[in-house]
């Protein structure tokens, strides 16, 4: 039977791809075989990359996995890794090795009759950190394919899934202009349908007018039932050659975007519900569609191995001076109408005339079209009406369109930016043209910069609630708060931790800090709940409606009384101290 088209289901969160990579970066020159592919498993065990559940397990080898501030020995992961008792270990690891293979960071060149596991020149970019992971996905997906040389399903296939994705959103904007509809993209349930379903670049105008077809019976039925049996009788008999299609459809739907928001060609509209072309990116995704129909090519094993494992191998056909200069002066329109909302002067740029220079400039330009997206951001959520929006996502974070990690960054980030008069609020998540994350903040920098002249603080939140909160957030928060200060060193700094709650071993970590020194100095940490956050927005609220100002000097009063714990004897009475803290600030806020 036919299978569906998505991004590996093995590795279901893009951003694990680098740790594993590391891991099979240990194994470089190794022979792939049976043994070498349970002692990859064991090493993600050993590198606490991937967690086995506790059956079979002994009580012993349990309490190693749960105590996270252990560092687990290559034997005491292999002694773990061979208890689980798997029908077959070795498969283990080759569903590991898998994805990563097929993002093209490693391969297995054959040597003297032999598998051997080899870093390519765009894993080594990768590791090197002079690439990030958004464009090791962009790299990939415009070369995957089906056939694809290191897969033997889909033979009979001839497609390359994310152009054709591009060309069928592409058409079905099209068809609706030509009809005298607005265009919207696909929704999540039509994409599951149609778009993961192309086996051949030869459907795409058959996949859009079957496409609106769909569209146009679905929104004759009103009644909810109906509804849910139009959809199941469509499906069953629309993908009826594809296996478990009702379930593999939204499945994969969900796992798929997640890759495709990373190329930044797709964006999220209509609540969420609805997958579009970046209107921003329309040069070059328009380039590409001219340049690539969306048809397999032909290679080799060996060949198929160099082509992927290179950066450098698919030419983007919209780097040229023509092309790019049109992408430039896109940008520069978009930061004049940005200027033109903000009552800003509207800046003028030289256009340079090479392509390297054009490409930095782009960088450039699209770097500061954030930083005025931001600015639109924090006056927009001036008003309190938005801030009940706030409000209410950081209340529903767990049932919101986003990953809960990513949405927690983004609203933390609206949140900061309405508490006061912050002269920069600095998110480091990877962003979209339309300033919407893509994921999380990159490991080795804070999840929020800001700056507030007189003073600064990071912000670091995190979804985590057990004691893995401890062990993930413990040392890179205050290590990210060190290396803030030591950037910002005239001032003082702060850190504002959040999660849904925060478990005692991460509280007695920061009171360490707080209270002693971490690597001989004092640190000025507050965490907080996420319920307190939106105590505060709340205040902010109140205050707003008494035509009251909150300002950064009262943040900083409201932090400094949080670190003032000279007068506690030890950390069990620290979160009452805060919930103390936070209660007379906020009385004092709307008095």
């Amino acid at each position: 039977m036919d299978m569906l088209w998505s991004a590996s289901t093995t590795m279901r969160n893009p951003e694990r791809t680098l740790n594993f990579l590391r891991t099979i970066a240990e194994m470089e020159g190794e022979s792939w075989n049976h043994e070498t592919q349970k002692r990859l498993q064991s090493l993600l065990i050993k590198n606490r990359y991937y967690a086995p559940t506790h059956d079979n397990l002994s009580p012993s080898q349990i309490a190693l996995l749960d105590n996270l501030s252990l560092e687990l020995s290559y034997e005491q992961a292999r002694d773990i890794f061979d208890s689980k008792g798997y029908t077959d270990p070795p498969m283990r690891g080759r569903t590991s090795f898998d994805p990563i293979e097929k993002l093209g960071l490693v391969c297995l060149d054959k040597v003297a009759g032999k598998q051997v596991i080899r870093t390519t020149p765009l894993g080594r970019m990768f590791l090197q950190d002079k690439i990030p992971l958004e464009d090791v996905i962009f790299s990939n997906l415009l070369k995957f394919q089906f056939p694809n040389p290191l897969s033997n399903d889909r033979r009979d296939y001839d497609t390359k899934p994310f152009i054709n994705t591009l060309r069928l959103i592409k058409r079905v904007n099209e068809l609706c202009q030509e009809n005298g509809e607005k265009p919207k993209g696909v929704s999540r349930l039509e994409f599951g349908i149609f778009v993961l379903s192309i086996k051949s670049y030869e459907q795409v105008e058959e996949k859009a007018t079957s496409l609106l077809k769909f569209r146009y019976e679905l929104s004759n039925i009103h009644n909810e039932d109906e509804t849910n049996a139009y959809i199941k009788t469509f499906v069953e008999h629309y993908l009826s050659s594809f296996i478990e299609p009702l379930h593999n459809s939204k499945e994969y739907t969900d796992n798929i975007i997640r890759y495709l928001r990373l190329t930044k060609y797709v964006y999220i509209r209509g609540g969420g519900y609805y997958i579009d072309l970046e209107p921003r990116r329309m040069v070059e995704i328009a380039s590409l569609l001219e340049h690539d129909n969306g048809s397999a090519k032909q290679f080799t094993l060996d060949e198929y191995k160099e082509y992927i494992g290179d950066y450098y191998s698919y030419e983007l056909p919209f780097e040229t001076i023509e092309k790019l200069t049109d992408i430039t002066k896109g940008v520069i329109n978009e930061i004049n109408s940005l200027e033109t909302r903000l009552s800003l002067v509207n800046r003028s740029f030289t256009i340079e005339n090479t392509i390297e220079m054009l490409k930095q400039q782009i960088e450039y330009l699209r770097n500061e079209r954030t930083l005025l997206q931001n600015l639109i951001l924090k006056k927009d959520y001036q008003d309190t009406i938005k801030i009940d929006e706030v409000i209410n996502c950081l209340t529903n974070i767990r049932k919101l369109e986003l990953k809960p990690s990513i949405a927690l960054e983004k609203w933390t980030n609206i949140a900061l930016n309405i508490i006061n008069d912050a002269q920069l609020i600095k998110p480091n998540s990877p962003l979209g043209d339309d300033n919407e994350p893509t994921f999380t903040a990159p490991s080795g920098v804070p999840d929020i910069e800001c700056f507030y002249g007189e003073f600064g603080a990071i912000c670091e939140v995190t979804m985590l609630t057990s004691r893995d909160q401890w062990f993930n957030e413990g040392q890179p928060v205050m290590r990210h708060l060190r290396d803030f200060e030591r950037t910002n060193s005239t001032i003082t700094n702060y850190c504002l931790f959040i999660a849904p709650s925060i478990h005692v071993d991460t509280i007695n970590t920061f009171w360490t800090s707080v209270k002693y020194e971490y690597q001989g100095q004092k640190q000025k940490i507050i965490p907080i709940t996420i319920s307190q956050l939106i105590e505060i927005l709340k205040t902010i609220k109140l205050a707003k409606e008494r035509s009251r100002q909150i300002r950064k000097e009262q943040l900083k009063i409201l932090y400094d009384a949080c670190v003032s714990i000279s007068d506690l004897h030890d950390s069990t009475t620290w979160q009452a101290h805060i919930s103390t803290q936070l209660r007379t600030w906020t009385e004092s806020m709307i008095a």
